[in-house]
């Protein structure tokens, strides 16, 4: 990737995660009131987001251009909506004004009292958790039941039990009809083979197609979203096409006494050791702040530790880090906190 593109990759991601952190701060505002305390709603000044937004950007550039081809890029994957299913006829979607791309999407042209998100993926999801929380009612239609193709079913699974209360997830969905108003696209779509009401939206969001399985191999899948994705590595989707032995463990994160007092016990962590020499060959996790912890996971895969490497070392308490040290035991069978598996 030459300079002028990876820097163009990495302000746009600069945009992105500002945008992603602002949106985690008005949940922990709302979030608040189950703790006792109360805020009142944010008050949304688009104007100056997009000023502070710009001057990021700006700077980002101007201390980065001279060396941007140096910098670390994390792969954005999972950006992918498989090819989402369409019987419409989409000649003049991409020019209309209210039908976005990512690049439009991040530039917050107005914020829609509606929203349709095409499509599954990272960008999806991180672009319906933006503009959740700056106000909209978003819904988002998949071709088929999961929100991240490439991830295996316990972690879509739980991940929608989480967000079912954010937003409104149409499965299995087929496009059938845009049709355009000056200020509003309606869409017409199926979903699990019925006819969805006709809907008006003020923009439709459309996510691209990138990524492949593969990429989980050799890159770092995050979505920064509420709560947040992680994975690095094999798959248990993956595996059950290869001859590895192999065995999966998953910590809920209730079980976790940091993720009790933060109110954070929808998370998930889950580790995939080789039997055969009891390495880490996949792993992630998913919840609130699930990417300050990842880094471990992708340490351990990268150096080929084993579940002794894991267990022998330190992880603080109480800390979320900890989910990933009795994952390893409870793959040994010495866990003491909670129930080793058979």
């Amino acid at each position: 990737m030459n300079t002028i593109k990876q820097s163009s990759c990495n302000t746009r991601m600069i945009r992105t995660h500002a945008l992603l952190h602002m949106a985690k701060s008005i949940h922990s505002i709302r979030g608040a009131k189950s703790q006792g305390i109360e805020y009142s709603e944010p008050t949304i000044d688009l104007a100056a987001i997009k000023q502070q937004l710009d001057t990021l950007e700006s700077q980002y550039y101007s201390a980065n251009q001279h060396y941007a081809a140096s910098l670390i890029g994390t792969a954005k994957l999972g950006n992918s909506n498989r090819g989402f299913e369409t019987n419409a006829n989409t000649a003049n979607i991409a020019v209309h004004k209210h039908v976005w791309h990512y690049n439009e999407a991040i530039a917050l042209p107005f914020i829609p009292e509606k929203l349709a998100i095409v499509g599954a993926g990272i960008d999806a999801i991180e672009i319906a958790t933006i503009y959740q929380a700056l106000g909209a009612n978003v819904e988002i239609l998949i071709t088929g039941d999961d929100i991240f193709p490439e991830l295996d079913k316990d972690i879509n699974k739980t991940f929608l039990r989480y967000v079912k209360r954010l937003f409104k997830i149409k499965p299995q969905a087929v496009i059938t009809a845009f049709n355009f108003t000056e200020n509003q696209v309606q869409l017409c779509a199926t979903s699990k083979t019925k006819a969805l009401p006709s809907s008006n939206y003020d923009a439709v969001f459309i996510a691209d197609v990138q990524a492949t399985d593969d990429d989980l191999l050799t890159q770092p899948f995050m979505a920064t979203s509420v709560p947040t994705v992680t994975w690095l590595g094999w798959t248990e989707k993956q595996l059950t096409h290869n001859s590895l032995n192999y065995k999966v463990v998953n910590i809920p994160w209730r079980s976790l006494g940091r993720a009790n007092t933060d109110i954070n016990t929808n998370g998930l962590t889950k580790l995939i050791f080789n039997t055969d020499d009891h390495t880490l060959i996949g792993g992630g996790c998913m919840g609130n702040n699930a990417d300050e912890i990842f880094g471990e996971i992708c340490l351990a895969i990268r150096n080929k530790f084993t579940a002794d490497n894991i267990t022998h070392t330190v992880h603080a308490h109480p800390t979320l880090h900890e989910s990933i040290l009795l994952a390893s035991e409870v793959y040994k069978g010495t866990a003491t906190d909670v129930m080793n598996q058979e």
